[in-house]
């Protein structure tokens, strides 16, 4: 009966403390990896080669490029998107869940990667 109990309250302490642990975040384990990101994330509406379109199919609208851009300053945009603070041509809130997982390590990876590697 005592084994029973002891396994009982091992087992509600043990789940009370899985309870209050923090949630897992991208990045927090792994190395940045900023050509995994804009691959995973960003290709689909960025493309390969760094210009920006619409996603609309019938009313094909180009913006500027992405690609060559400074890292520090599209770094800080990125960071921008992540908190809401930007909104540019009505994509404000598309940017902010791709990047809201991201930490800032992983944001830098990525704005280097765009800024060197992205042609």
């Amino acid at each position: 009966m005592k084994k029973m109990i002891l396994c009982a309250l091992v087992a509600s302490a043990t789940l009370l403390a899985a309870d209050s642990a923090p949630a897992y975040k991208s990045g927090v384990l792994l190395p940045a990896n900023g050509e995994a990101i804009y691959k995973q994330d960003c290709i689909q509406c960025h493309a390969a080669d760094g210009k920006q379109t619409t996603m609309d199919s019938s009313t094909r609208v180009v913006y500027a490029s992405i690609n060559g851009l400074d890292a520090a300053k599209l770094a800080k945009e990125l960071k921008d998107y992540r908190y809401g603070s930007v909104n540019k041509y009505g994509y404000g809130q598309l940017m902010k869940s791709t990047l809201v997982d991201l930490s800032y390590e992983e944001i830098d990876a990525l704005a280097e990667y765009i800024s060197t590697n992205i042609k």
